[in-house]
């Protein structure tokens, strides 16, 4: 049997209510007893790669991802740096796997993309004021306040200030 102490899957529980189940509802959905259920919403079950597989399957999730969910952490603390270059400030904030740019440009700053920055990662740019044009492999996106895009940050994509911008860039896997 699998060690999956480091894991605490009372997150089920909260799956479970945010889908407004009851845990009989959710125990005859997965094929388990309730007192299973119990068990493993108290954080007192150590549930085998089946059960966990069963549950996945109710929340349309697939086992990794329960797994994820249920997996112990500490919070984490972000690395801060800032920058600046002519017309534009720059606050970057790195955590493993995630990081978060908050640009604030002048209008006419030429155009941005710095390849040494990218991975193999999503990035979202989401405009908080302003407006910019984004060009994403030969495609321009124009965006102003609330709106945004998500891409594949390893495309080639530049960004044109079209006047003075907040924006957030955010690289995620």
């Amino acid at each position: 049997m699998t060690n999956l102490s480091r894991f605490d899957f009372s997150v089920v529980r909260t799956l479970r209510m945010k889908r407004g189940l009851t845990a009989d509802q959710l125990a005859k959905k997965a094929g388990l007893t309730r007192a299973t259920i119990m068990k493993i919403e108290g954080g007192c079950g150590n549930p085998t790669l089946d059960t966990i597989e069963s549950l996945s399957l109710v929340f349309n999730l697939s086992s990794s991802e329960l797994i994820r969910l249920a997996e112990v952490a500490q919070c984490e603390q972000g690395t801060l740096n800032t920058f600046k270059k002519k017309g534009i400030n720059v606050s970057h904030t790195w955590f493993p796997d995630f990081e978060i740019y908050h640009v604030r440009a002048e209008k006419g700053v030429p155009k941005i993309w710095e390849p040494e920055r990218h991975e193999n990662t999503a990035e979202v740019c989401m405009v908080l004021s302003g407006k910019i044009e984004v060009t994403i492999a030969g495609q321009v996106y124009d965006l102003g306040p609330n709106k945004a895009i998500r891409f594949k940050a390893l495309q080639e994509h530049r960004f044109n200030i079209l006047e003075s911008a907040e924006f957030l860039l955010i690289h995620h896997k």
